[in-house]
């Protein structure tokens, strides 16, 4: 039973396919009730979003036209509301001109009104019909009706039109212009008519055209509403040809003389618009312009409170159209002196009192510093950072200090605050020296009693941003941070829930690599005495992510009790066997390495059959289960080296070792049992390795420190399989690889780049110092030792896991539906006849709002095309090894990339079998990237098909196999007639 409504087909119901779907909403279509039909009719977005495929969306469509043609004019609107929300699935429908031929068959009714509805509805259908003429007839002639509402549908598909057919607006052109120039035409009529000029960019003569006939038009109707109307259609016009967009930014300059406020205002956005789409063509006389076009209205500020706050706005908005073209290259000569007006400008709005105009002058210092350093201009652009920087602190803290009851100006409040944060983390990333400065201004606003606590959490935030990149900053306030913590009550902490999270956070952010203090374990350990589950969790999540077993094994420990779901209570139980197991592997004296790696070894073995336990279908721990498999394998492989290194003491060389290397032509092999051992580890170590990049390829969906943690992970392996090489296989052996890389990947990385994996760099980076040594001929114990000593650091160093283990920002699905399908257990073949195989499907991506300051894109990757293999195995020989030669088949591998429409794809293969028997046909799916990487993603489908060798022993029909020329394939193999709308009983099966 569905727990929701989103679907649109209602709480409670059972859960349908679409052939089912369809079936009922087309019983609502015939209904005598007019509510009935009118409630099938707005379900079909629902329908349509669940089951994108084309044969659903054209018979759904050719029902929804008969309904139009035969129905009411209620009943019309909203089938028009349908074609407008369902715009993405309309190249989807496959009978075109029967659909448009229903559809366009009332336009020739005596209604005006269904003229009208027909109109707007052949509108909608813009995109699928651009071109077709008597369309574009019946909207010229219903621009004469007599009807006010006939013509204004007909001016809405004017539009509709103008923006994606190539000779509309060339045909069109002259009867706009006449009907805008006309005594007769109402006003508000002729402003939307003037609009569709700003679509008629197709044709270079046609767009020269327009343009002349508005710069009239500017002369003839001096108002308000029209002179920013037609200016507006220019700039649109200039946008899209790029050609006139220099000509376009001088003649808006021109026209900001104008006394009127918003025309002026209307100017500048137009001018927005134009630095966001071409911000390189402009020129730096645009910018002189521009600047000193609102410079001296500073000095003619009148003292009342509407033009000051105008005046606040004119400003705000001409340092928007600055903050758009802060990359362009003309702005480069405004930079060099300080006493140029753009410095002038950035001054006196830093020190604004309006605070969205010193927050945007913040912005286009910031970035201007930042775009510009390296430019020629050190000496300005060090300048602009110190302006940036004194500006991001007081507004800052003029924000914090201010108090308001109204949620909506407090809600307004944070996101100013947030923004300037934003602005202060980009200034220190480029300007690495301003960490420490930050964090400290930063900790004195934490400090104020009067902060709220939403403020003191963006505040705690952005630290933690700073502690991505620099850990000296944050370890320099370390007391502070501590004081802070130490000052919350018991009573506060449920309500600074959240700050204590992200303080607590930061401070495992400056101990990567170390283990906590006991005065920092004392702090930790009193908030979580008194602090709710949900708080350890948090707490308990962060200590795993950041590599403090301590922590979160006390987090933990009364946690899976706590819980109702038998998912969750698996959950956190297996997160308290890997914390156990990561306490374990620290060093301690007690116990040798031997044994805690077993014990280690043993918790996470539990830990991935709790996993296996904790997952369902609705919550996959796919990745989770794999990666911590691939840890234990990994303490496993540990434990066979060290027990292979007792075999130096335990296990001497036999008698016969040196005839033994003598036959094997290896010499290395006269130590005995040991070099095999260790050789097994090698390899062993690179098996692991090459699951990890396996893995690497499956996480489609992963941040990209996550992604890094993996490719760590799987170096790092990389480099103790080499390191054993290097040992136990001369230079001269076969299997000897040399390969230096794996030394140099980690230890070339500095702390920004590795994020929270920077511990597993640190004990790579001293592991390779203990491993540089040469090359010997003889397996010695002092090599031995070195091994031992290296891999006891990489042993001992708490694994930081990933944040995609606990958290997807992300989420992307493909669903795929293979024809023909099996009737029975197979699809039956004729011998010598090919298998048309045809592979639909569907690709959705959603993200998740957990973007915080330090990165505020949540779409890490987007898919650009889908990558499908068709694998076919042929049958098993039934006569063993006295196969026929010839009639040997070998297995088939066809690989396909497809890109999606609207998230649809689709693809044919065409498989040649010729054996009898059961073949095995095997369809892969996965991702390729904007950067051209391949991501192993899934789904992957199967398909049984039976190769019969007569046609008597061929039982069922084989018109599944391959299609009539000249229709799609579907399911059932059969596709209706032109003009007819299929049966629900058509619809495929998903």
């Amino acid at each position: 039973m569905r727990s929701n409504a989103e679907n649109g087909f209602g709480l409670g119901e059972p859960e349908m396919d679409a052939n089912t779907a369809l079936t009922d909403l087309d019983k609502g279509l015939r209904s005598s009730k007019i509510g009935d039909q009118c409630e099938a009719i707005v379900r079909f977005p629902a329908l349509f979003e669940r089951y994108p495929f084309p044969i659903l969306i054209n018979s759904a469509f050719l029902k929804l036209a008969d309904v139009f043609r035969t129905g009411s004019n209620f009943l019309r609107l909203w089938v028009l509301r349908v074609c407008l929300q369902s715009e993405s699935h309309l190249q989807k429908i496959l009978n075109v001109d029967e659909f448009v031929r229903r559809i366009f068959s009332v336009i020739h009714a005596n209604d005006p009104i269904a003229r009208a509805l027909t109109l707007r509805t052949l509108g909608s259908l813009s995109a699928l019909i651009p071109e077709r003429k008597p369309v574009h007839h019946s909207i010229r002639v219903a621009l004469d009706s007599h009807d006010r509402v006939e013509v204004s549908a007909a001016i809405y598909a004017a539009a509709c039109f103008a923006k994606r057919s190539k000779t509309f607006g060339t045909t069109m052109c002259t009867k706009i212009s006449s009907m805008v120039k006309r005594l007769s035409t109402p006003l508000d009529l002729k402003l939307r008519l003037i609009c569709i000029f700003q679509y008629m960019h197709h044709d270079v003569g046609t767009a020269s055209m327009v343009r002349k006939n508005c710069q009239e038009l500017l002369i003839n109707y001096p108002s308000e509403e029209f002179v920013t109307t037609i200016l507006h259609t220019l700039t649109q016009l200039a946008a899209a040809t790029i050609t006139d967009l220099t000509e376009q930014v001088s003649f808006l300059l021109s026209r900001l003389d104008d006394s009127r406020a918003q025309v002026k205002l209307s100017i500048l956005h137009d001018l927005k618009c134009l630095g966001e789409k071409g911000g390189h063509l402009w020129e730096s006389s645009h910018i002189s312009a521009l600047i000193s076009s609102i410079i001296p209205a500073e000095n003619s500020m009148e003292t009342d409170e509407e033009p000051v706050t105008l005046h606040n706005e004119i400003v705000y908005t001409a340092l928007d159209v600055i903050s758009s073209i802060t990359s362009s290259s003309a702005i480069l000569q405004f930079i060099y002196t300080a006493d140029s007006p753009l410095w002038k400008l950035l001054e006196s709005s830093i020190e604004s009192p309006d605070m969205l105009v010193a927050l945007k002058a913040i912005e286009i210092s910031t970035f201007i510093a930042v775009n510009w350093k390296s430019a020629g201009a050190p000496t300005s652009s060090l300048n602009l950072v110190e302006m940036a920087k004194s500006g991001i602190e007081s507004l800052a803290s003029t924000i914090c200090a201010l108090e308001t009851a109204d949620e909506k100006e407090t809600e307004e409040l944070l996101k100013d605050l947030e923004k300037c944060l934003s602005y202060g983390v980009v200034l220190c990333k480029a300007e690495p020296s301003l960490c420490t400065w930050f964090c400290s201004a930063m900790i004195k606003q934490i400090n104020r009693n009067t902060l709220s606590v939403k403020s003191r959490n963006l505040v705690c935030q952005a630290i933690g941003s700073i502690g991505s990149f620099s850990q000296d900053a944050i370890q320099k306030v370390m007391p502070d941070i501590l004081s802070v913590l130490c000052r919350f009550e018991k009573s506060a902490l449920k309500e600074e829930n959240s700050t204590v999270a992200v303080l607590i956070a930061i401070i495992f952010q400056a101990h990567q690599g170390y283990s906590l203090s006991n005065k920092v374990s004392q702090v930790i350990h009193n908030i979580m005495s008194s602090s709710c589950m949900w708080f350890a969790y948090r707490l308990s999540r962060n200590a795993l992510r950041y590599g403090q077993p301590n922590v979160a094994t006390l987090a933990l420990n009364a946690m899976p009790e706590t819980v109702s779901s038998e998912n969750f209570h698996f959950w956190l139980s297996s997160l308290q066997l890997i914390a156990q197991a990561e306490k374990l592997l620290s060093k301690d004296e007690s116990k040798t390495m031997h044994l805690r790696l077993m014990s280690a070894g043993s918790s996470y073995v539990q830990a991935v059959n709790t996993l296996k336990a904790a997952s369902c279908p609705l919550w996959s721990l796919q990745f989770q289960i794999e990666f911590v498999r691939l840890r234990s394998e990994m303490l496993a492989a540990f434990t066979n080296f060290l027990t292979s290194c007792n075999a130096v003491k335990l296990s001497p060389p036999p008698a016969i070792s040196q005839s033994i290397a003598l036959a094997a032509r290896d010499d290395l092999l006269k130590y005995g049992r040991i070099v095999t051992q260790m050789r097994k580890s090698v390899r062993d170590f690179q098996l692991i390795s090459d699951m990890y990049g396996r893995l690497y390829q499956t996480a489609f969906d992963a941040d990209n420190t996550s992604l890094l943690n993996i490719q760590i992970l799987q170096q790092m392996c990389l480099m103790v399989s080499r390191a054993i090489e290097k040992v136990v296989v001369s230079k001269d052996h076969p299997s000897f690889s040399g390969d230096e890389t794996p030394f140099t990947f980690c230890t070339r990385m500095n702390y920004i780049e590795a994020g929270n994996s920077w511990s597993l760099i640190l004990a790579c980076k001293k592991a390779a110092e203990i491993m540089r040594t040469p090359n010997s001929s003889q397996v010695i114990p002092e090599q031995i030792l070195t091994l031992r000593e290296a891999f006891g650091v990489l042993i001992e160093t708490p694994l930081p896991y990933p944040r995609f283990f606990f958290q997807t920002l992300q989420n992307t699905r493909t669903k795929i539906a293979v024809s023909p399908q099996p009737r029975g257990d197979s699809v039956p073949v004729l011998l010598g006849s090919n298998l048309a195989l045809k592979i639909e499907g569907v690709l959705q991506q959603s993200g998740n709002q957990g973007a915080k300051i330090s990165n505020m894109r949540t779409s890490f990757r987007r898919p650009k095309a889908i990558r499908i293999t068709v694998t076919s195995a042929p049958p098993p020989n039934p006569r063993g090894h006295i196969m026929d030669v010839k009639a040997h088949q070998e297995q088939l591998q066809l690989v396909k990339d497809i890109v999606p429409h609207r998230n649809f794809f689709q693809a044919q293969f065409l498989l040649s079998l010729t054996l009898p028997g059961i073949t095995n046909v095997t369809v892969d799916t996965s991702l390729v990237d904007y950067e051209g990487r391949i991501w192993m993603t899934g789904p992957r489908a199967t398909l049984a098909v039976r190769v019969y060798e007569d046609v008597k022993q061929s039982v069922p029909s084989t018109a599944a196999a391959l299609p009539r020329q000249g229709t799609p394939t579907g399911i059932s193999g059969h596709m209706p007639a032109p003009g007819t709308s299929a049966p629900a009983g058509m619809i495929q099966r998903f």
